[in-house]
């Protein structure tokens, strides 16, 4: 049995999948499945991902009906049979040693997850190292590492993670939603009992590209990260009170959760700009729908409490001046 079972969606990638796969099949953990969700490509992503299945018997290549990543990603858990998942989307790359690394460190401290940094590639050159490059491997309780992920000290990006396959028994990718990892992550740490490991080292190559989920904002993107803020906020509230597993301190709360807050009123105003039609209009009252519960909780300093009491009582007067 394979110990790691990487995942990698594949739609339209034509000059990126191959470059990709292969950093994934020349990994210095070679007892690992390869496994290639092919969803819907029209460039040729098919038959590249064909050919190399032919070089490679670790590759197994799945199809889908349906171009939706968290789909592809959740096809794909459900194929694997390795004790640990990772994912890896199909125009990036990883170094060498990235699941040697974590591998070990997570049996080394018996952990149930591990995360390292990502690296962001531009195409004009530029490189930047979003996370302290320390190179050092830190254990942390649950409660410590969902804190770093839930104000993004650490990537929460599902790509610079190895997970045990059991936490997702009751996890999954939200279909047809953008920033799925954003949604979803933290939900696993939350299951992570046996803590997780933190890699202070950038083996994750996020290659960034025109056409990308960052590089073409709309308003479905921006809608479906302020709902992911929404639920982390509800998250945050409802599940690490006093007498839970995953308490957190005063200060430790009151920070992640001013955090989320101030990302979902940031976003939902850039909701508000990037509105196209009345069903876009219409869809914000999801997002008002979560403010009551935002204004409940006690860490609302007056002047977000302000911002927020004239998104519910004064809508069309806030809509109309932050849609100009």
């Amino acid at each position: 049995m394979a110990k790691v079972s990487v995942i990698v969606p594949v739609h339209n990638v034509a000059p990126y999948v191959e470059k990709s796969v292969r950093s994934v099949m020349n990994q210095e953990l070679e007892d690992i499945e390869i496994i290639l969700v092919e969803n819907c490509s029209t460039d040729g992503s098919y038959e590249i991902c064909k050919r190399l299945a032919g070089e490679d018997k670790r590759i197994k290549l799945l199809k889908s009906d349906r171009a939706d990543l968290s789909l592809a990603r959740n096809t794909g858990i459900d194929a694997s049979t390795a004790e640990f998942i990772s994912f890896i989307d199909s125009d990036d790359l990883i170094d060498r040693d990235m699941l040697s690394t974590m591998y070990a460190a997570v049996t080394e401290y018996n952990a149930d997850l591990a995360i390292c940094n990502d690296v962001l590639e531009f195409p004009d050159g530029r490189v930047i190292f979003p996370y302290n490059e320390s190179g050092e491997v830190c254990y942390y309780g649950k409660t410590e590492i969902l804190a770093e992920l839930l104000e993004e000290k650490i990537c929460s990006s599902a790509c610079v993670m190895l997970c045990r396959k059991f936490l997702f028994s009751k996890v999954r990718f939200p279909v047809g939603r953008y920033f799925e990892d954003h949604a979803t992550t933290y939900r696993l740490v939350n299951a992570a009992e046996n803590g997780g490991v933190y890699i202070g080292k950038s083996f994750y190559h996020y290659v960034h590209r025109s056409g990308s989920i960052c590089h073409s904002l709309n308003f479905k993107k921006t809608f479906d990260f302020a709902l992911g803020n929404a639920e982390r906020i509800m998250f945050i509230e409802q599940h690490c009170k006093n007498g839970d597993d995953s308490v957190f301190d005063a200060r430790t709360r009151h920070s992640i959760l001013m955090y989320n807050i101030n990302m979902f009123i940031d976003n939902f105003i850039s909701a508000i700009r990037l509105v196209e039609n009345e069903d876009d209009r219409k869809k914000l009252d999801i997002l008002r729908a979560y403010i009551p519960a935002v204004l409940a909780c006690k860490v609302v300093p007056g002047r977000t409490r302000y911002r927020l009491l004239r998104m519910r009582w004064l809508w069309p007067f806030f809509y109309l001046s932050h849609k100009k």
